[in-house]
Parts: C-alpha cells; sequence; structure tokens
C-alpha cells in the first residue's frame, strides 16, 4: 500500500514537467530549408514530426537544427542543412630527377642522353562537404603514385681509345653467342665459332689454351644442347660435335686430355630440364667426338635439395679430385672411386621462383682450401631459407675448417684465388640484402681476409658488374673481368683498362700458352 501511494505522488509530481514540454494548442515557428523560409502553425510536437507534416525529405547525410527529437516551443526556428558528400580527385606532376653517370661506352669529352626524363603523376583523392551548395570542409583520404617519374639520364664520356695491350697465354671469350680467341696482344682476336648458337653453360679453355670445350643450343625437339670442342691454334679449324648431349656442366682436366661432364634431361616445366646429378670422365677426340675409355663416376642421384638445378665441380689441381657445390652443401669428390666428403652444409635458399642458388666454388694453388660462399643466418630473424645473406668462406680439404672472410658479400661473390695464391677477388654486393639482382664490386684482400680493398669499378660512381666473374692471368698480377659487354684487363693494383668494344661479352677464360701458335692471325 505504502508503494501504492508513492507512485502516485511521483506520477503527480511530473506531470506539470510534461505539461509544460508538451505544447498547448497550434505553434507558430519558422522553417527554412532549399533556400525557403516558411513560417508554419503546427499542432506536431517535434521537430521530426513537423518535418513529416510538411513533407521535408531528408537524405542520409542532411542536418536538422535544432535535432528532430526537440520539442517545439512559439516561435522556434527550424533550418534544413542539405548535406551532400562527394569524392573528387586530383592530379599533380612528380618532376623528374636528374642524373649523370660516368660511362666506359661514351669517348672521353662527350655526353650522351641515355633516358629523356618524364614527370611522373601523383593522384590525391579528396572528401569535399558540401552545405546547401557551399563547400564546408575538404578532407584527403588518399594519396598515390599513378605513375612512377623517370629520371633523365645523362651519360658522361669516360671511354679512352682502345690501345692494344701484351697478352700471356690464351684468352677466350662469348660475344653474341660466339667464340672468339685472343693471342699475343689484345689487338689480335680471331673468331672460332659463326654459329651464333653457344648457350655458355659450358665454356673452358684447356689448361694449355689449345683446345675450347663449349655447348651449343639444341636445334632438334627433345634436346638440350650439345657438347663441342674447337681446335684454337689452327686458324680456320672447324668445331667437333663430341658424343655427349643435355650436358649441364663440363671442363677439362688439368692434364689437358680428359674432360669431366654431368648431364640432365629435358622436361616441359621450367626450368627446361632435370639434372641427373651425375659425373663422366673421359678422353675427347676431335677427329671423330669420340669419348674415350669414358667412365661414370658418379650416378644419377636426386641431388639434395633442389637437386633438380644440378650440382656444380671444379677440378684440383692435381687432377685426383673435384670439389663440388649444391644448393645446400659443398664438398669434395674423389675422382677414382666417386666418393664424395662433404665440408660444409647449410639451408637451400627459398628463390619462389623455377630457379635454385648454388655457390661458385675453386680451389686454392696448393689444393689445401676451397673458396666458396655459404648462405648464413639471418639478421632478422627470418626463416634460416629465407636469409639474405650470403658469405664468403674458406674451407679446409685436408683437415675440418670453415673460415669466414666476408661476411654478408651476396650471392654471386664468385670468389677465387690469385694463381700465387697470396690474394682473393670476389664480388660484394652493393646491396647486400637484395643480392640476386644488386650490381657487384670486385675487391681483392688477402688470403686470410685482411687488407680488403676496391679493385674494380676505380670510381665509386660508375655501375657494378653484373656478375663479378674473373679470369685470372696465369702469369699473376692482373685479371680480366666483363663490364658491360666489354673485356676490361685490371691490374690487382685497380689499374684498368678496356681491351674491346664489342658491347656483347657475357663470359672470359684465360689459360696458358698453348704449345704452338702456329696459325694465328
Amino acid at each position: 500500500m505504502v508503494r501504492l501511494i508513492r507512485i502516485v505522488v511521483l506520477a503527480a509530481l511530473m506531470m506539470p514537467l510534461v505539461v509544460a514540454c508538451a505544447p498547448v494548442g497550434p505553434t507558430s515557428v519558422t522553417l527554412l530549408v532549399d533556400g525557403q523560409s516558411r513560417t508554419l502553425f503546427t499542432g506536431s510536437q517535434t521537430v521530426g514530426d513537423l518535418l513529416l507534416e510538411a513533407g521535408v525529405v531528408l537524405d542520409e547525410d542532411d542536418r536538422v537544427v535544432p535535432p528532430e527529437n526537440t520539442f517545439l516551443r512559439e516561435g522556434l526556428a527550424i533550418r534544413v542543412v542539405r548535406v551532400e558528400l562527394r569524392t573528387e580527385t586530383e592530379q599533380r606532376p612528380i618532376e623528374y630527377a636528374r642524373e649523370t653517370v660516368r660511362d666506359a661506352s661514351v669517348p672521353v669529352g662527350e655526353t650522351r642522353l641515355l633516358s629523356a626524363g618524364a614527370n611522373g603523376i601523383e593522384e590525391f583523392t579528396y572528401v569535399v562537404v558540401i552545405e546547401d551548395g557551399v563547400e564546408v570542409e575538404r578532407r584527403l583520404v588518399q594519396r598515390a603514385t599513378v605513375r612512377e617519374p623517370q629520371s633523365e639520364v645523362v651519360l658522361i664520356g669516360a671511354r679512352e681509345e682502345v690501345t692494344p695491350v701484351p697478352i700471356s697465354g690464351t684468352v677466350a671469350y662469348l660475344s653474341a653467342h660466339n667464340a672468339w680467341v685472343v693471342r699475343a696482344t689484345s689487338g689480335n682476336r680471331r673468331r672460332l665459332t659463326t654459329t651464333g648458337d653457344l648457350d655458355g653453360r659450358v665454356f673452358d679453355l684447356s689448361p694449355d689454351g689449345s683446345w675450347l670445350l663449349f655447348t651449343r643450343a639444341a636445334t632438334e625437339t627433345g634436346s638440350l644442347n650439345s657438347l663441342w670442342m674447337v681446335d684454337t691454334v689452327t686458324a680456320d679449324a672447324q668445331p667437333a660435335r663430341l658424343r655427349a648431349d643435355d650436358v649441364l656442366w663440363a671442363a677439362w682436366a688439368p692434364d689437358g686430355e680428359h674432360i669431366a661432364y654431368s648431364t640432365g634431361t629435358v622436361r616441359d616445366a621450367a626450368p627446361g630440364w632435370e639434372a641427373a646429378n651425375d659425373l663422366y670422365y673421359a678422353i675427347p677426340r676431335a677427329s671423330d667426338g669420340l669419348l674415350l675409355g669414358r667412365r661414370r663416376v658418379l650416378d644419377a642421384s636426386a641431388g639434395g635439395a633442389y637437386g633438380w638445378w644440378g650440382t656444380t665441380f671444379a677440378w684440383s689441381h692435381d687432377g685426383e679430385r673435384l670439389a663440388y657445390a649444391r644448393a645446400d652443401e659443398a664438398g669434395v669428390l674423389r675422382l677414382y672411386d666417386g666418393r664424395t666428403t662433404s665440408l660444409v652444409s647449410f639451408p637451400p635458399y627459398r628463390t619462389y621462383g623455377p630457379w635454385a642458388w648454388t655457390p661458385a666454388i675453386a680451389w686454392s694453388p696448393d689444393d689445401d682450401f676451397l673458396l666458396t660462399v655459404i648462405h648464413g643466418p639471418s639478421p632478422t630473424g627470418e626463416m634460416p631459407e629465407d636469409s639474405p645473406v650470403f658469405d664468403v668462406a674458406a674451407l679446409g680439404v685436408s683437415a675440418p675448417l670453415t673460415v669466414e672472410l666476408a661476411s654478408e658479400a651476396g650471392m654471386w661473390a664468385a670468389p677465387s684465388f690469385s694463381p700465387d695464391g697470396e690474394l682473393v677477388v670476389f664480388g660484394r654486393a652493393r646491396i647486400p640484402y637484395t643480392s640476386q639482382t644488386s650490381s657487384y664490386d670486385l675487391i681483392v684482400m688477402d688470403r686470410d681476409g685482411s687488407d680488403r680493398q676496391l679493385l674494380f669499378p676505380p670510381d665509386a660512381g660508375e655501375p657494378g658488374l653484373t656478375y663479378p666473374a674473373v679470369a685470372w692471368d696465369p702469369a699473376g698480377g692482373r685479371l680480366l673481368t666483363v663490364y658491360q659487354g666489354n673485356l676490361y684487363l685490371v691490374s690487382v693494383d685497380g689499374e684498368a683498362r678496356r681491351l674491346t668494344d664489342d658491347g656483347t661479352i657475357s663470359t672470359v677464360r684465360w689459360a696458358g700458352q698453348p704449345a704452338s701458335p702456329a696459325g694465328d692471325e
């Protein structure tokens, strides 16, 4: 009973408030909408009710002042603000940069426009707020580059006249898919092939420089390539096809008579072959292409991680062993029985493409050490297979030893010893963590990794090497490298001289003097 009395009293107290808020009789209000002002007499209680009564339709973004739940009172002014949201875009130019590059293909004192500059385009997206036809706000919601600017690149001449220099031994190089030989001086060049179909997979001079071993791309279906040899001494010598096809690797043995080679099989899927990871040993005969005394040293195998790509080999100087390198290890193979000894293992590099990375490998002159590149651990916590780190290392052959000589050099570092074994030359990626596509500098250092110096290009402002492969002068003291499609002769003290103006050279080899230079032109 007491609770009921309290409810009655509370209701009585609230009733005056309700009565006070609700209009009594018609109420006069002013409505401003769509640019027109009207005075209305209404019995509606709220602003929202009045708008319904007046037939005013509100869009989603329209705004009412005061709000629709406001009770009407005499003389109240009501305004309907028509709000429109628009999306507008504006494009602005991004000015291109201007770059100058010293270039050895342009004569000194001249300039050449390599690529014209072009402005880029940057697009700005705004949300524009329009109230009663008047812009009241503009908000930037997106900024994007529609087209990147293209820098203007001007080449500044750095090419000096090519003058012949003395050459010891024999140099062979691959230019526009043909083989050339050089003897006595750099100007004494002679073409060895004319077919224009050398695939570059095999390109190796015999130790005395008298024979070149190479592969030609197959013309028939179902085959990858064919193995050939050509006399580099006799003028107009005809290349001889050897009885070996689908060759993935081949090289002359140190005795200059035998070769070793490894094969694969053609497949439709990328990369176009599947390595057998086998190894054969034979004496090639140019007269009929026979491989005399051919012996299989290694049976076909899976070849470890990414074995379908293949195994790389390198002859020891004593001719009794071959170093091997795969995507996940490097070691030594005994020729007479095919026994392999792994010297180092590492996580294979995950390329996310139809190719695999295998390191280059090279012997020291005394055959006690191997130089190679090791896939190292990531400094930022990636999975081991995704690490961008590649280090140059020396491996002990007789005793277990792994010594890091240069950290974060890049996957294509391709280290090698000088002929006397006192120096090491390797490529150092200019962007080490993207070494797959980075350009490289040639670096020279002592065999223990000390006294590291830039060797080539001598000017850090010049473009780097695409791939830092070198061919040492057998007499020592200098080397050849391929730079922008030409041969450069570089001394170990950093003096460099361009020897060719082909612009299409991709591979170079340097061997000792042949037994007889007769037939050279």
